[in-house]
């Protein structure tokens, strides 16, 4: 048959050079890798965050606040490193994410009630851990500030205790104690029980998901590699259809049209090519994930989620080809599709952090739909039923949009167009 004879030499094409297709391949691995190294390359409980913690002020409180940041459950994520004025040029290299300073007279400025700032230097090198000490340090400034106004009269009788030598009288100790004690009783309706709790509630699907997989064992590398796989993807059917516009320039299609091959023989053989190298890359690429430590879910279910992105992919890329007059155009058209879909369907940031007047555009990419199938099998644990809707949107997309980007070509070949 013809177009299996076109699918054999473009096949045969590939294998003499792969080192072009290798390239397409492996640069969603390497950038997966960059992201999970920045990221702590290993489990989500093993990032860490280095903060400097620099306390002018030596005192009680500067060491609770200090204290505060280092506890057993913080310190898995957190770890909080005192320095002096050194810190400064430590933060100049980057040593750290973030410098928290306590100037001197933190506590007496607290006390008597003159304000006071807590000082958080960032590293400008990096993006979101920085920004993580930041909301941190804002939470506890907001406390110290609350109980600063609501313990105001006590707080002030502290600072005064502090400032006599010896040990304070009963008596002073005793009204202290009777006024803190009334504050906690004005409070009490609040904070006991308090007017907002926080319930984590277990669906019995998200049960069910739990015994299947424990999320703690999933490294960070699953939350960026799949939605990076699809942008490889669509480079790779990219790459395959670019093959149709080179053919025309280069002469051979015309040459193929004069030899017993008809335009439907020459589609059909290239559609073939470009969803089986496609599918084929794509699947490679979930080898090597695999091989790094990623587990892609049920065989079948992602087995059947990799030709159905190849599908969709091959499908968008053919589309766009058939618009375009030259290689040159069509590089252009598709590289932008490419980069816009992948940022908006979630390649470079997980889906729950996209702002949400995006994610109506999110929805659609075929970028969306597959990453998001990719998350409920590796993140969520999920199987073949669950990405059912995922699936049909999927292969719609790429036997529809084959179908019209097969239609366009075959009618601009017959009219010489291309």
């Amino acid at each position: 048959m013809t177009a299996l004879a076109i699918l054999r030499r473009d096949l045969k094409r590939y294998l003499r050079n792969p080192v072009r297709t290798a390239l397409l391949f492996a640069m969603p691995l390497v950038m997966a890798a960059i992201f999970a190294v920045v990221f702590g390359g290993g489990g989500i409980d093993e990032i860490s965050i280095t903060v400097l913690f620099w306390d002018e002020d030596d005192s009680l409180l500067s060491k609770l606040v200090g204290g505060a940041a280092n506890d057993q459950e913080a310190g898995r994520q957190l770890d909080v490193v005192p320095v002096g004025e050194e810190g400064l040029a430590m933060m100049d290299r980057g040593e750290a994410s973030a410098l928290v300073h306590i100037p001197v007279g933190f506590t007496d400025d607290f006390l008597v009630g003159r304000k006071t700032t807590i000082e958080v230097i960032k590293n400008p090198s990096e993006r979101f851990l920085p920004q993580v000490v930041e909301e941190g340090a804002g939470i506890g400034g907001s406390v110290l500030s609350a109980a600063s106004r609501v313990f105001r009269p006590e707080l002030v009788q502290i600072h005064g205790l502090m400032g006599t030598e010896g040990f304070p009288s009963d008596l002073a100790v005793s009204g202290l104690s009777t006024g803190i004690n009334s504050r906690l009783g004005d409070l009490q309706e609040i904070i006991f029980p308090p007017v907002i709790t926080l319930e984590t509630v277990t669906t019995p699907t998200d049960a069910g998901k739990e015994e299947d997989k424990d999320v703690e064992d999933i490294g960070i590398l699953a939350f960026f590699l799949p939605g990076l796989a699809v942008m490889g993807t669509l480079f790779l059917a990219q790459s395959a259809t670019r093959d149709i516009l080179r053919d025309r320039e280069d002469g051979l299609l015309r040459h193929l049209l004069t030899a017993p091959v008809s335009p439907g023989d020459y589609l059909l053989g290239k559609c073939l090519s470009v969803v089986m190298v496609t599918s084929v890359g794509f699947a490679l690429m979930t080898v090597v994930g695999a091989a790094m430590g990623v587990s892609w879910g049920p065989p079948l279910a992602a087995s059947v989620l990799i030709l159905a992105t190849g599908l969709a992919a091959s499908g968008t890329m053919l589309l766009i080809m058939s618009l375009v007059g030259s290689e040159r155009q069509g590089d252009t058209l598709s590289t932008i599709v490419i980069i816009v879909w992948s940022m908006l369907g979630g390649a470079f940031m997980p889906l729950s952090q996209m702002p949400g007047f995006l994610r109506p555009l999110s929805a659609s990419t075929l970028v969306f739909w597959s990453t998001d199938a990719f998350n409920t099998l590796v993140l969520d644990g999920g199987g073949l039923a669950d990405i059912l809707t995922n699936l049909g949107i999927l292969f719609a997309v790429g036997f529809v949009f084959l179908g019209i980007g097969a239609f366009a070509l075959g009618r601009r070949i017959r009219k010489g167009a291309i």
